[in-house]
């Protein structure tokens, strides 16, 4: 089964064309797709028209599947496995998770086996707004200034979540378990120090991070297109979705997310 594997930016990303996901995939598509995966961290699979299961087997492909710990997101005709990432409100209630990622982030960093992968699915798009921000976090580390690069390296970051009530520390920077590849680990959104450091210290050291981080050049943002598919490698890049105009009652982002587990970082 062939396909077409086009970069999308200087920074990451790449989109793919002519292959249907929904369909069983051969191995040597599978192991082609997975390399266009290692290569470029973000893959756009453009044109797709899926259902829940389809997405939920071909997420499988590459992993087993984390469920999200918001109660009440998840999709609600026995698909658990989906999150719903949605603006949309039935009975004065959202139907998903509105807010989600309003800061840089890498999914499920607090967990001990944080997420390997994410795929979001646009089911409804708004005419314009909700694109989504891509950092590559193995070009930001490359580039580290050595003064940032010393103070970072070897350091254990602790990551929190208070809808969990944990707190889990990993390697701020972590080594690509499947390139061995290194990459920046800490986010704003759930690092929430670092061991053996006071609070003063380790915000510092870690701002200066964040703002080295989200250059241009490190990121690709991503304009949805109706049936698009983007699944991110959350093991080497950052995340963020433009909020803009959340509070707007025509503002219509509706979409289906699916989760791959991952390991223990080192």
């Amino acid at each position: 089964m062939s396909f077409d594997v086009r970069p999308l930016s200087n920074a990451l990303g790449a989109e793919i064309t002519g292959l249907n996901v929904g369909q069983a995939l051969d191995n040597v598509t599978f192991k082609a797709i997975r390399k266009a995966y290692l290569d470029y961290q973000v893959l756009v699979f453009r044109e797709q028209s899926i259902s829940p299961r389809q997405q939920i087997n071909f997420s499988k492909q590459f992993g087993p599947l984390d469920a999200h710990p918001s109660q009440g997101t998840n999709h609600p005709k026995g698909y658990p496995e989906i999150l719903i990432v949605s603006t949309k409100t039935e009975n004065g209630r959202d139907v998903g998770l509105r807010n989600a990622g309003p800061r840089w982030h890498s999914d499920l960093a607090y967990r001990k086996r944080p997420a390997l992968g994410s795929m979001l699915y646009a089911v409804e798009l708004p005419d314009n707004g909700g694109d989504t921000g891509f950092a590559n976090m193995i070009a930001a580390y490359d580039t580290l200034p050595s003064t940032l690069k010393n103070a970072i390296d070897g350091q254990l970051a602790i990551f929190s979540s208070k809808r969990e009530g944990i707190d889990t520390s990993h390697p701020a920077i972590r080594t690509h378990p499947e390139t061995g590849t290194r990459s920046i680990f800490v986010n704003p959104q759930l690092t929430s120090g670092i061991e053996g450091m006071n609070d003063t210290d380790a915000s510092a050291l870690l701002n200066d991070i964040y703002a080295h981080c989200r250059q241009a050049r490190f990121v690709y943002w991503h304009r949805w297109q109706p049936g698009d598919l983007v699944f991110w490698d959350n093991r080497c890049v950052l995340h963020i979705a433009d909020h803009s105009r959340l509070d707007d009652p025509t503002y219509i982002r509706h979409m289906h997310r699916t989760t791959i587990a991952g390991d223990v970082p080192y």
